[in-house]
């Protein structure tokens, strides 16, 4: 059985990296769920984008199994407002140049006040990172200290869409801009097993629809490729497993109203997974990789001769 698909009772340090995807985060809850029925918690998140949100939510007050349970029920209940709330003076002030963006920010700090249960990133109960890009630079960076409401909101202000948050001097946006390299943290914090869980992109079903569906699409299609670029150059001492996302998927980014599907799937298709992985040994397990849909021109395997090294899927 391979050690490292086991719980972390066995004193190996564990790091759950979640990425962005709008409202698909609600396939990271079905992950986190399997994870958890397999014994498998982490001693650190990592969360980009819809997955700081996720992360954040997580790393908070009690036990990890109400956690996770208070992170579900969220996802059955939010809806598109509760982020993106249409106000359409907003839509001619952001138009005219006089707003940052086409949606306030509001909604989402309400959301992150409510649930989170802690100040500062350094007070939550487990240990916690975000990341979120400088919209001046396009530097990525790593936020592992501060007040936690504005981090994760700067983590998850996608260009345009949510407004950039004041960050010491500078303006912050969504971490899956830049190139924060999350796998590279979650390394450097000396963890022995990271779970990269990738919220995936609509690889199936009819072209987007509607200003914010083309948005939040091309951002997980562009964050998606990026991470087949991080995964395949990763060359970190901790072992690296890529839970499978979803495919084919044909549910949009901007759609808040399929959360209890995409958490009942990924929860069947990770456990799966999990029941594949507890038979490989070290040497066989991770010989596959991340790949776009096969349909897309970039939708190519790679693979690395230390393929060993890796849990990969």
């Amino acid at each position: 059985m391979d050690t490292a698909a086991g719980p972390t009772s066995s004193r190996r340090r564990t790091a759950f990296v979640l990425t962005g995807g709008g409202s698909l985060g609600a396939v990271q809850v079905g992950m986190v769920a399997a994870l958890q029925d397999h014994g498998v918690t982490p001693d650190l998140l990592v969360g980009t984008s819809v997955g700081a949100v996720n992360a954040a939510n997580l790393a908070g007050p009690g036990t990890w199994s109400d956690r996770v349970g208070e992170l579900t029920e969220l996802w059955l209940r939010m809806r598109r407002a509760d982020v993106f709330a249409v106000d359409p003076r907003r839509w001619v002030r952001a138009g005219t140049g006089s707003s940052p963006s086409l949606f306030s920010g509001a909604p989402l700090r309400r959301l992150l006040a409510e649930h989170l249960g802690y100040p500062t990133l350094e007070q939550a109960q487990r240990e916690l990172a975000v990341t979120a890009t400088d919209v001046v630079t396009g530097a990525g960076l790593v936020l592992d200290r501060g007040p936690a409401i504005d981090a994760v909101a700067a983590s998850a202000a996608v260009p345009g869409l949510l407004p950039p948050v004041a960050w010491h001097g500078q303006a912050l946006v969504d971490g899956a801009v830049g190139s924060p390299a999350a796998l590279g943290h979650a390394d450097r914090r000396g963890v022995d097993d990271i779970y990269l869980l990738p919220a995936g992109y609509p690889c199936a079903g009819d072209s987007p629809s509607g200003a914010l569906a083309v948005a939040l699409t091309a951002l997980t299609l562009l964050l998606h490729t990026r991470l087949i670029d991080e995964v395949d150059r990763y060359a970190g001492g901790a072992r690296l497993h890529v839970v499978p996302p979803l495919c084919p998927l044909a549910v949009s980014p901007a759609d808040f109203t399929r959360a209890d599907e995409l958490i009942e799937r990924t929860r069947a298709s990770t456990s799966l997974w999990l029941r594949r992985e507890e038979h490989r040994d070290e040497k066989s397990s991770g010989t596959a990789t991340l790949a776009l849909h096969p349909s897309h021109p970039a939708g190519v395997r790679h693979r690395r001769p230390q393929a060993a090294r890796r849990s990969v899927a």
